[in-house]
C-alpha cells in the first residue's frame, strides 16, 4: 500500500526534524567530545615529560648530596690557614691519605658514578702543579682507583681560556653548579662532568666533581613509550640533544634541524619552565611536551598528531553510525506509522 498524501508529509516532517535534532546532538557531541579528547592528551602528554624531568632529577640530585658530603669534607678539614702554596702539596697529601676511604665509599652509593674528584683552587694553592684529590672507576662493577687527573694536564687546566677546563674555572669565576656538555671518557662510554665550588669564608678553596656515565639517561628514556612512533628526548640548555633517536649531540640543534622549523618554538624552552605546542616536522603533523629539569636541561617527548588524537577517529565513526542508525529507525517506524494512516 501507498503512502497517501498525509503519510509522506508526516515522514517528511518526522525525518527533517530528526535530521536537524540528531545531528545537532551529534554535532555538539563530537566538539565536546574533540575538546575534551584534546585536553586529555595535552594533560598526558605534559605528565610524561614532568614525569621524565622528576626521575633524571631524582638521580642528579643524589650527586648534588654527594659533591655536598666533599664540599663539607673539604670545609672541615681544612682552613682558611692552609690555603697557601707553602703548604699545599704536604696538606693536600696527607688530606688525600686521611680521607681516601670516604671518598671511595662516597662514590660507591651511585652505580651511575664513574669518578669523585677534589681540585684546589690554583690562585690559593699556586700554579706550578695541580693540587688534587680523587679517585674513579671503569664501571659500576670495577673498584676505585686513584686518580691523578680529570683528562688535563697542570698547563690546560690552569689555562682559563681553555674550553676544556670550563667544568674547573666556571665553579671559581661565578660560584655556582657547572654541568658539563658530553665528553668521551678513556674507557669508551660518554660521560658528564658535575662540579660545584666549595667555599672557605669569602674564598673558593676547591672545585668538587662528578663524572657520571650517561648510559643510564639513555636507557631511562629509551623505556618510555609515546604512542607507537612517538619518542622522549633530552637537551641541554643550549639546546642541543644529549640524547634523541635519530640526532646527536655534536649535529645540529633544535633551532637548526628540518630546515629551521622549529626555530621559533625554541625561546619556549629557554623561558618557560613546562608547555606544549604543534609543529610540522619534515612533513607531519605532531605535538611537544617538554618540562625543564633542575639543572637547566630539558625533557621532552614528541608524538605525531595523527597517533596522539587517533581516538577522535574512532569517536566520529561512532557518532556518524549512530546517527545513521536512529535515522533509519525512525524512518521504517514512521513508514510504518504512515501506512497504518493509509488504510480504510
Amino acid at each position: 500500500m501507498k503512502l497517501n498524501r498525509l503519510g509522506a508529509r508526516i515522514l517528511l516532517v518526522v525525518l527533517s526534524l530528526l535530521v536537524l535534532s540528531v545531528g545537532g546532538i551529534g554535532f555538539y557531541s563530537m566538539n565536546a567530545g574533540s575538546s575534551g579528547l584534546n585536553a586529555v592528551v595535552d594533560d598526558y602528554e605534559k605528565s610524561l615529560a614532568n614525569g621524565l624531568a622528576h626521575e633524571l632529577d631524582a638521580t642528579f640530585n643524589s650527586f648534588q648530596g654527594m659533591l655536598q658530603a666533599l664540599s663539607a669534607l673539604v670545609t672541615t678539614r681544612f682552613t682558611t690557614q692552609m690555603l697557601n702554596p707553602d703548604v699545599g702539596e704536604v696538606v693536600v697529601r696527607q688530606f688525600g691519605a686521611q680521607n681516601g676511604k670516604f671518598i671511595n665509599d662516597l662514590g660507591v652509593q651511585s652505580p651511575h658514578a664513574r669518578s669523585l674528584f677534589i681540585v684546589f683552587n690554583p690562585e690559593h694553592f699556586g700554579t706550578k702543579s695541580v693540587f688534587m684529590v680523587g679517585f674513579r672507576r671503569a664501571d659500576e662493577k670495577s673498584l676505585y682507583i686513584y686518580m691523578d687527573s680529570v683528562g688535563l694536564g697542570a698547563a690546560d687546566l690552569i689555562d682559563r681560556k681553555n674550553p676544556a677546563a670550563a667544568w674547573f674555572w666556571s665553579p671559581l669565576d661565578t660560584g655556582q653548579e657547572y654541568w658539563g656538555d658530553l665528553r668521551k671518557a678513556e674507557e669508551g662510554f660518554d660521560e658528564v662532568l658535575y662540579t660545584m665550588p666549595v667555599k672557605m669564608g669569602d674564598q673558593t678553596a676547591a672545585v668538587v666533581g662528578i663524572s657520571f656515565d650517561f648510559n643510564f639517561v639513555r636507557e631511562t628514556l629509551k623505556a618510555v613509550r609515546v604512542y607507537d612512533t612517538g619518542y622522549p628526548f633530552l637537551m641541554n640548555r643550549e639546546l642541543r640533544f644529549l640524547h634523541h633517536p635519530t640526532l646527536k649531540f655534536d649535529g645540529p640543534t633544535i633551532r637548526e634541524v628540518s630546515g629551521g622549523s622549529l626555530a621559533p618554538f625554541a625561546d619556549q624552552f629557554l623561558t618557560q619552565r613546562n608547555g606544549r605546542f604543534s609543529y610540522v616536522y619534515e612533513g607531519e603533523e605532531k605535538t611537544m611536551a617538554f618540562q625543564r629539569l633542575k639543572n637547566g636541561y630539558i625533557a621532552a617527548a614528541a608524538a605525531t598528531t595523527a597517533e596522539s588524537l587517533s581516538a577522535e577517529g574512532a569517536m566520529r565513526r561512532a557518532v556518524y553510525i549512530g546517527i545513521i542508525g536512529v535515522l533509519v529507525v525512525a524512518s521504517i517506524v514512521v513508514i510504518l506509522f504512515s501506512r497504518s494512516l493509509a488504510r480504510p
